[in-house]
């Protein structure tokens, strides 16, 4: 090969390998930016059999978090009640399915409490969400650093732990939860 054979090679070689890289680094970008919570498919109710049941039998981990409404509350303040707390953010689809269920119950019990505890989300997500599955009734707390759900391995949602009202773990619901389902807890069965 002579000098301008290998010039023209090498002009040829860049004029080629620049859109390429250029289409590599656009993709890149596209990717790296990209939103990256994604929905977990799960099954739209019912317990998953293949997953542990992480605490259960063992006293529930106290924690005290922000309420969405600007207080505070401990867990273990609530002793004597029977306590579902669920873990869920609003970019979940059974998540979001399950909520009218959770305002159904906290209307027919007044024994039993739901703690909807939001992973990682600003309050000005949480009422979003909330407005649009019009729930009013259960309590949500903030988990915005991960430590309660950390806690709990609740590493995907939704994920429910029912606490008995001496504060141990007597079930896990992965998944979304129907009224049936809470209903069922509440009656003893896990």
């Amino acid at each position: 090969m002579n000098a301008d054979s290998r010039r023209n090679f090498r002009l040829w070689l860049t004029l080629l390998l620049m859109p390429l890289l250029s289409l590599a680094a656009a993709l890149w970008v596209l990717v790296a930016t990209q939103d990256r919570q994604r929905i977990v498919p799960l099954p739209a109710a019912g317990p998953t059999p293949t997953v542990d049941q992480p605490l259960l039998g063992e006293r529930a981990p106290n924690f005290e978090l922000p309420t969405l409404d600007g207080g505070t509350l401990r867990l273990s303040s609530l002793r004597g009640r029977m306590v579902f707390v669920n873990f869920w953010a609003s970019w979940c689809d059974p998540c979001r399915r399950e909520f009218p269920a959770f305002e159904a119950f906290a209307a027919q019990q007044a024994d039993a409490l739901v703690l909807a505890v939001n992973v990682g989300e600003t309050p000005g997500q949480i009422r979003t969400f909330l407005d649009e599955v019009g729930a009013h009734s259960v309590r949500v707390l903030l988990d915005v650093d991960f430590q309660v759900s950390g806690a709990y391995h609740a590493d995907l949602y939704p994920s429910t732990f029912v606490v008995d009202p001496a504060g141990m773990v007597t079930a896990f619901h992965l998944g979304e939860i129907t009224l049936a389902d809470l209903n069922g807890y509440r009656g003893g069965a896990s």
